[in-house]
């Protein structure tokens, strides 16, 4: 029987079902070092995580021959722990890095940039100038949205910090990082990357970008685009108004309730507005690139720049791990409401979903972003007969096509009638229209 590994590969696990040469996976470990560490799991298909095994020759290799080739050619030097672990009647070899404690760790032969190697999802990626940058602040205990903007205080709006800290001081604003002193004089000032995403009116001004474009597209993935929207301003009005935006977009079915016509969401709401937060709070802002939402008309994706910061990885989302790139960034959006609790964001998607009966979104690192989609789908429950499955779909979309119902069953279109007729003879379903525009509802 075949046996496969439980988790995918990520910024952290690296697959390997075998080994010729040491260059592949010295480089891992050196993408690694450069993050938070990780492991290469030798013995394991890379392509569908069956569990291969190793080989006596495989194991007295790495264990006798890598660590000293690991060492040598590195800078600062790797020292790799190697062990084994058995999986049904196979053993696995796993090589775990951590990670350096000066960076950026590089390959000696060659040297800074070329040699500087870093982790994006499951790829091994040689780092940008951006990304040695990056590390070379780690190593100084700086975030980036805590260095300062070589620009005068007044870009960040008075009356955007009258609403926040009603008697403004600047022993307040450099507590809490709004505003940096100069290195060359302790007696300038200048707003710090957070206080201007928190605080100016028009960020993107003064940090390329850094604003959210929402896009309503023709089709299921088409390229036609029916309406885009540019959202500028404080992080706090980004958030809001493409939250407002996008949930008059995905508001399409409505339903009589008493008097009133009453728009039913697609996504709910909790999970829509998390997901458009920590796209916004918690993306990478030295990437010259805007925050991106995609409507299309049976899915919608939030893109944010950067991949997952630190120990959150695809393996662990939902847990309450919280590592926060910007953490001045994000502290203060929780001091301000933003954010309602550091480390329960995507848990909260996840459940709004579930107390919906909507599929809960899939998240994926592709390149130096993460992308959240949203499937305009109920769970299905097996358990249920099929006239009770589809009654909880009309709950949720309200008017449905044929097609809809077949795709959501998953039976045959003769069959999919059978149960639709069915409610339509209890009297719960009714017909609207005629021909290629027909459609059904609840009664």
């Amino acid at each position: 029987m075949k046996l496969f590994f439980q988790e995918r590969e990520s910024k952290v696990i690296e697959f390997k079902s075998t080994v010729q040469r040491f260059e592949a996976i010295i480089k891992t470990s050196v993408a690694f070092a450069n993050g938070i560490g990780g492991k290469i799991i030798i013995g394991v298909d890379d392509q569908t995580r069956e569990i291969l095994g190793i080989t006596d020759n495989l194991r007295d290799k790495i264990y006798d021959d890598f660590p000293n080739s690991l060492y040598d050619s590195t800078s600062p030097n790797l020292i790799p722990q190697i062990y084994e672990q058995r999986i049904g009647n196979k053993e696995v070899l796993i090589i775990e890095i951590p990670p350096a404690l000066k960076k950026p760790c590089f390959l000696r032969s060659k040297g800074i940039p070329k040699g500087v190697y870093i982790r994006i999802g499951s790829s091994t990626r040689s780092a940008n100038p951006e990304y040695i940058s990056e590390l070379m602040r780690e190593n100084r205990r700086l975030s980036f949205d805590e260095q300062v903007v070589q620009e005068d205080l007044k870009v960040l709006s008075d009356s955007l910090l009258k609403d926040y800290y009603k008697k403004k001081s600047k022993e307040a604003l450099l507590e809490d990082k709004v505003i940096g002193r100069s290195c060359g004089n302790a007696e300038v000032f200048y707003p710090t990357v957070a206080g201007i995403l928190l605080f100016s009116e028009n960020p993107n001004k003064y940090l390329p970008e850094a604003h959210v474009i929402c896009t309503r597209f023709s089709g299921k993935n088409g390229r036609e685009i029916i309406q885009t929207e540019e959202i500028s301003g404080s992080i706090a009005k980004q958030i809001e108004v493409s939250f407002n935006l996008v949930s008059s977009w995905i508001k399409r079915n409505y339903v009589l309730e008493g008097a009133r016509m009453k728009a039913h969401s697609l996504v709910p709401a909790p999970a829509l507005r998390e997901a458009i937060t920590n796209a916004v709070v918690h993306r990478k802002y030295t990437i010259h690139g805007a925050t991106k939402i995609a409507l299309y008309d049976d899915h919608l994706e939030i893109f944010s720049p950067g991949n997952f910061p630190g120990h959150v990885n695809i393996n662990n989302l939902g847990e309450g791990i919280t590592h926060l790139r910007n953490p001045i960034l994000g502290r203060m959006a929780h001091k301000m409401g933003i954010i309602e609790k550091l480390g329960s964001g995507i848990k909260l998607i996840f459940d709004s979903c579930r107390a919906s009966k909507i599929v809960p979104p899939t998240f994926s690192e592709d390149g130096d972003y993460v992308k959240v989609k949203f499937e305009f789908k109920i769970v299905k429950n097996r358990g249920k007969p099929d006239e009770e499955i589809l009654m909880d779909l009309f709950k949720v979309k309200l008017t449905l096509t044929i097609h809809e119902m077949i795709d959501h069953l998953g039976l045959s279109k003769n069959t999919t009638f059978k149960v639709l007729h069915c409610l339509i003879d209890q009297g719960l379903v009714k017909r609207i229209g005629k021909g290629k525009n027909t459609r059904y509802s609840l009664r």
